[in-house]
């Protein structure tokens, strides 16, 4: 979180570096604004140069219902990172902010417009003093204006992060102070900082002393002086993959998968809901269908199949002829299998190789015990 007097300006606006991208979703009038980027890699000095075009875009994608921020920065510019914080609050969408990954420093500002702030379970939450950056001579006055000029950004800082925590003055200017402090996901819930905890992933690569890579993003570090190392790992332990080895197959009743997974219920019930309109009666006649659907689904589930089942009712519903026919297909394929490795086995056995000899129809002069006996028995009458 630079003060920044090292800050460079563009030459012109070709070179202006957008460490922000609108995206807009139309058909449910929301927009992603993503931060996946340092902040403000040139000046804001005179409003012609990044905060004018950041407001531009930022007017330019009209009244929408919600504005979805997702960050994943390593921070940047404290005046950049405020000046996009008040923007947002003074919009009349709703903001939703939600970290992907790193929120560190400046970016943290910018997180605290959300109405909500919502974070991964493996994400990085760190926050700090501001720093001044110097270059050039100067006196002592000059020195105590700067450090006077520190202690008020730190002061805007922590009185943004008051309008989230609950958390004293005196508190947050503790966490701030000497090398800052670093936040799980959970901590940043705990802490009062975020409102919820994302269950998404979160993959850290550390590509060297200066520099690491979260979910494909390239974020500097040389500007923290300590990150504990637990952190850098942190993402890669707890990003919610099932072990394999521990992983149950079972068969779930919708109401057992309802309780086990209620968010992909609850989106998927919406979905049913919005095409089958909103009103009562509709609610209804969509919940029964989807009852009906699964219950066929499983009144036709072979022996075997149960795995094509449970994903034909949940993960890729599908009607219960559609699933019929992929049975139908599953058994298929077993019944070539079958076939491929019949004629396998008997090309494994040679028995083509072998040569077949002629009992030349019974005529030949080897012995008929048996036939010598039933003459006796049964003497021929002339």
């Amino acid at each position: 979180m630079t003060e920044g007097r090292q800050r460079k300006k563009p030459r012109n606006k070709a070179e202006i570096h957008r460490f922000w991208n609108f995206v807009k979703n139309e058909e449910e009038n929301t927009t992603e604004l993503f931060l996946y980027s340092e902040i403000s890699e040139y000046s804001w000095y005179g409003d012609e140069i990044t905060p004018a075009e950041f407001n531009n875009d930022l007017k330019a994608i009209g009244a929408v219902d919600e504005i979805i921020v997702r960050i994943n920065s390593g921070g940047g510019d404290v005046f950049a990172a405020v000046a996009i914080y008040t923007r947002l609050k003074e919009h009349k969408a709703k903001i939703s902010v939600k970290i992907d990954g790193w929120c560190a420093s400046a970016a943290t500002i910018i997180a605290m417009a959300g109405d909500s702030i919502e974070i991964s379970i493996a994400g990085v939450f760190m926050i700090h003093d501001p720093l001044a950056g110097l270059l050039g001579y100067y006196n002592t006055t000059d020195l105590a204006n700067i450090g006077k000029e520190l202690e008020t950004i730190k002061q805007s800082i922590v009185n943004c992060y008051m309008t989230v925590t609950d958390k004293s003055e005196e508190e947050i200017k503790r966490l701030m102070a000497d090398e800052g402090t670093w936040f799980t996901g959970q901590e940043a819930v705990d802490a009062g900082f975020c409102t919820a905890v994302m269950f998404t992933e979160v993959q850290t690569e550390v590509e060297n002393a200066e520099k690491i890579i979260v979910n494909s993003v390239p974020i500097s570090i040389s500007d923290f002086h300590t990150i504990p190392k637990g952190l850098l790992g942190y993402a890669n332990s707890h990003n919610n993959k099932p072990n394999a080895e521990n992983k149950e197959d079972k068969k779930m009743t919708l109401d057992e998968f309802k309780k086990e997974h209620p968010d992909v219920a609850n989106a998927y019930r919406n979905e049913i809901l919005a095409g089958a309109g909103t009103d009562a009666a509709g609610s209804k006649a969509a919940v029964d269908a989807e009852r009906a659907r699964i219950k066929a689904i499983d009144d036709i589930t072979l022996p075997g199949f149960e795995d094509l089942a449970r994903k034909a009712k949940y993960e890729e519903p599908v009607s219960a002829e559609a699933f019929a026919m992929q049975i139908v297909a599953e058994q298929k394929k077993t019944g070539q299998a079958f076939l491929s490795d019949r004629e396998e086995d008997i090309d494994d056995s040679h028995v083509k190789d072998v040569n077949p000899v002629s009992n030349k129809g019974g005529t030949g002069k080897s012995e008929d015990p048996f036939g010598d006996i039933i003459d006796q028995m049964y003497p021929k009458k002339n």
